[in-house]
């Protein structure tokens, strides 16, 4: 089967690899890029560090205050995220292998609202308040927004020649971001609605939402909003 990736680099070239390993055909357009913004970190005080996307990680690994802050445990959202920061250098990562109110339950459980604040390096968008969760709980979270994703206007000539014909294709949308930046384009390019030949496999709920009303064909959500999950998604499809 053809699938269009629409993740930002490095994650789509990562996925799409996955996908020809398993003998699929990929089609890469990422609706939104990566920017690193420059931010101060505080160094001092400090219990954790918490991040809920790869792209955090990847911000970080060239921020000058990343040394400051590798002695210290990480806590991520998902196995992904947290293999980025064991290979950045961090030596205590845990994972909380799912969403936001995953992550919000592992802290709790892993640590104590009196040791310290804890530093949430995040988007300059966020789909989920969790310093708000955790501030809740008796947390002390200081935000820092260390990364911002900007949407791509266009899709790449390949994903407008497959979104016009009439052939199956899968869509792989992972974020809410992606899908209402995707939708744009798509609707710029003059795609819309989309075919009843295009399936949009989604990672979440959130991430189907924008596009509920702007595709003919199925509109699937992954079990879990990992990776594994979508791609067992996809298997069953087969």
């Amino acid at each position: 089967m053809r699938f269009l990736v629409t993740r930002p680099e490095p994650d789509a070239s990562r996925t799409a690899r996955a996908l020809r390993l398993r003998d699929h055909e990929v089609i890469l357009s990422p609706a939104i890029r990566i920017e690193t913004i420059d931010v101060c970190l505080p160094r001092e005080g400090l219990q954790a560090v918490i991040v809920t996307s790869a792209n955090a990680v990847r911000a970080l690994a060239v921020h000058h205050e990343l040394a400051s802050l590798q002695h210290l445990p990480l806590f991520s959202v998902g196995d992904r995220t947290a293999l980025e920061a064991h290979h950045l250098g961090f030596a205590s990562v845990e994972s909380a292998d799912g969403a936001a109110a995953d992550l919000t339950r592992l802290i709790r459980d892993r640590l104590d609202p009196a040791g310290g604040p804890l530093l949430y390096l995040a988007a300059d968008r966020r789909a989920a308040p969790l310093d708000e969760e955790l501030a809740e709980f008796g947390f002390s979270v200081i935000l820092k927004e260390i990364y911002r994703s900007l949407a791509v206007h266009t899709l790449t000539q390949a994903a407008e020649a497959a979104l016009a014909d009439a052939d199956p294709l899968g869509i792989l949308l992972y974020s809410a971001r992606s899908a209402a930046a995707f939708a744009r384009a798509a609707e710029t390019a003059r795609l819309l609605p989309l075919k009843q030949s295009a399936t949009l496999f989604c990672l979440a709920e959130p991430v189907a939402a924008p596009l509920r009303n702007l595709a003919e064909g199925p509109i699937l959500v992954a079990n879990r909003p990992t990776e594994a999950s979508l791609f067992e998604l996809i298997e069953g499809r087969q």
